[in-house]
């Protein structure tokens, strides 16, 4: 058996395993008001203070344990733009304190998922996009004709619009790739 063979095994294993991970990371539990309550302030992306002297607490990320929730995570990326703002400046801050969470999660897993950094849409080869959970060859070539039919990927979702790229591939493939 070759080496290259190998890897492909690896990594078809690896890819088989990888996703159900995340999937049950994806599916956890919806945060109660009263556990959102108890969670420390380092919980949140942003802690205001209003004038009356009340603590506003936005956009919780972090468990009781510190450890980044990606659901919630996630969420909250969602929501930001939702935020009322004691201080508009700080829509900023938390932005940028909830990419830095997302982006260090992304690098995570694409190293779990053996590569080396993740995979722009607008440049992968057919090779690199096969490093992808779910997209075989027919899939690669589907991603490369759609970029270069409507001139590139604007956003990542786009990859949505290829027959065979439904809801759950995409799920597995989003944080692993980018459109820049």
């Amino acid at each position: 058996m070759s080496i290259r063979n190998l890897k492909k095994i690896i990594l078809g294993i690896l890819g088989f395993f990888l996703p159900l991970v995340f999937v049950s990371v994806g599916s956890a539990e919806k945060w109660d008001q009263r556990y959102i309550n108890s969670l420390p302030d380092s919980a949140f992306a942003i802690i205001e203070v209003k004038e009356d002297g009340k603590k506003v607490r936005h956009l919780p990320h972090h468990d009781h344990s510190g450890e980044v929730d990606i659901p919630h995570l996630k969420s909250a990326l969602g929501r930001i733009h939702q935020v009322k703002w004691v201080d508009p400046a700080n829509f900023e801050k938390a932005k940028n304190h909830l990419d830095e969470h997302y982006q260090a999660y992304r690098q995570k897993r694409a190293k779990a998922q053996g590569l080396k950094s993740l995979i722009n849409i607008n440049e992968a080869s057919t090779n690199e996009l096969l490093r992808l959970p779910h997209i075989g060859e027919k899939l690669a070539l589907s991603i490369i004709e759609y970029r270069k039919s409507h001139g590139g990927f604007k956003t990542t979702s786009e990859l949505q619009h290829i027959p065979g790229i439904g809801p759950k591939v995409f799920e597995d493939i989003e944080d692993l790739v980018t459109a820049e």
